[in-house]
């Protein structure tokens, strides 16, 4: 079952996608999408390597 990545606009397999969900605190709430392995690599992954890094410092 293929699906639409969230920020790309791509179909790409289902097993070739991440899951993001993403609560805005706003009336638009929560944004669940699926996202192709590209663009989480690019556009979302770094985000979280950061946030880990933070969280590892003494």
């Amino acid at each position: 079952m293929p699906e639409t990545c969230g920020i790309c606009g791509e179909t790409v397999p289902f097993d070739a996608t991440v899951h993001a969900m993403f609560h805005t605190h706003s009336e638009t709430g929560v944004i669940d999408v699926y996202v192709c392995q590209d663009c989480y690599d690019e556009r979302l992954g770094p985000m979280f390597e950061r946030v880990d890094t933070q969280d590892q410092s003494p």
